[in-house]
């Protein structure tokens, strides 16, 4: 419900008898004033979700709704320096139109276009770093690219394919769109969902997978904050367990270190070759070959905690305030998972279930006192365990955690991952359709 602050007790009695309105003012500002936040990326943003338009300001679309505000603001006698104080208006007033308004502004055109949906047409005109920051919603490092111009140099005609000879391996993600995959999508796909593996938390995005059909091993990048680009890349096999492995902070770091396990089996001559273009190309073009550099070193840093996963978690915190650990050692909590999604006796059951229940209170608590990462850590840990009679508990926790960050898109990804059937591994563009 939207909080609106009471009229002062010391209004003026006759104005408000004269009103025929009170402006009550919300303490949550609408699209249009000026106050909110400039996007980091200004004009050049390609997210086109509407939460996303009403929380930040794009000068390009906002330039036209300010000055229709400010001169409602001048014929009001209302100025935006005075929030706090309940003016009396005439019902001839200007109003803030409401969602379902008719409105023609800039801003409600570009909701109105992203509600519907987005023709396939309209992204053929964006290429490289633009397309896939609007349909991933995020920025993508260099590596990445630089990635896609080595495999291009080695193979012009198919790029994807130059990792499945020597390495068994295939380039998926961010590089099928780079690779024009989108012209065989009939819809415009959720690229969030595509090969998200069972133990995949929102912070991390598959970018290879291998082409073993008993296995599912996958590298990805891993971003804390889906505004941040990413601190590492990092490699699981869903099939096994949910731990996953830290493999250096680019593209050719992970590939070096898959390759070089590799050759401790076999002697392929042409693995070798490819383990030399790929030094060559990573010296030229300055990318560390480690597994371990001092970008990972200094985020290690600022780890909160490690999660089940064995990956850290990172949340921010300023004089103390940010995060305060889970009452439950690791083993405590295993246990109590235990207990309550397989013990056979009822009552067992039912104790555990109380004990989950005491943590999320007390994550209620420390979300009034903005320690949020105490019910992230708690969410993100339920989801690893990894069994789907948590998941409610998991979409109670992680949604609202991740919004009180203000990382909104991660609520949306598990929200998605866990709806459209955890276990169902998508492949397919076609087979993820956007909701829009």
């Amino acid at each position: 419900m939207t909080e609106r602050k009471r009229l002062s007790d010391d209004t003026d009695e006759s104005s408000m008898n004269n009103s025929k309105k009170i402006k009550l003012i919300q303490t949550t500002l609408p699209v249009g004033t000026t106050t909110r936040p400039l996007c980091k990326y200004g004009a050049k943003c390609y997210r086109k979700q509407p939460d996303h338009l009403r929380n930040y300001r794009h000068p390009s679309l906002d330039r036209k709704q300010e000055e229709e505000e400010e001169e409602a603001d001048d014929d009001e006698d209302f100025s935006t320096t005075k929030l706090t104080t309940s003016v009396p208006v005439s019902s001839s007033s200007k109003k803030i139109s409401p969602v379902n308004s008719s409105s023609s502004s800039p801003v409600k055109q570009t909701t109105e276009s992203n509600n519907s949906k987005i023709s396939l047409m309209e992204l053929a005109e964006l290429h490289g770093e633009k397309l896939l920051s609007y349909l991933y919603q995020m920025e993508f490092p260099n590596d990445l690219h630089e990635f896609w111009n080595f495999c291009s140099n080695m193979n012009k005609t198919n790029p994807q394919d130059v990792l499945k000879n020597s390495l068994n391996l295939e380039l998926v993600g961010p590089f099928e769109i780079l690779g024009s995959a989108l012209k065989t999508c009939k819809t415009l796909p959720n690229m969030h969902l595509h090969y998200r593996y069972y133990y995949d938390t929102p912070e991390f995005m598959t970018i290879i997978r291998t082409l073993n059909k008993q296995s599912q091993f996958h590298i990805g990048y891993y971003r804390d904050s889906p505004d941040e680009l990413p601190s590492f890349l990092a490699s699981n096999d869903a099939s096994v367990n949910n731990q996953f492995k830290i493999c250096g902070d680019n593209i050719f770091a992970a590939i070096y270190s898959y390759a070089r396990h590799l050759l401790k089996s076999t002697d392929k001559s042409d693995l070798k070759s490819f383990i030399s273009d790929l030094e060559n190309y990573a010296k030229k073009h300055k990318f560390s070959l480690d597994e371990t550099t001092s970008k990972i070193t200094a985020r290690k840093k600022k780890v909160n905690c490690t999660l089940l996963n064995s990956l850290g978690m990172v949340v921010p915190c300023e004089n103390d305030i940010g995060y305060r650990p889970v009452p439950f050692t690791k083993d405590q909590f295993k246990k109590v998972c235990d207990k309550f999604c397989n013990s056979s006796s009822e009552e067992l059951s039912e104790k555990a279930d109380d004990d989950l229940q005491h943590v999320i209170t007390c994550i209620q608590f420390a979300n009034d006192e903005c320690d949020y990462g105490e019910g992230l850590e708690f969410g993100l840990n339920l989801f690893l365990y990894g069994a789907s009679k948590l998941h409610s508990r998991v979409l109670t926790l992680l949604p609202l955690g991740y919004k009180l960050l203000h990382r909104e898109l991660y609520g949306e990804i598990i929200t998605a991952h866990l709806s459209s059937g955890r276990s169902n591994l998508v492949e397919e563009l076609n087979e993820i359709t956007k909701n829009n």
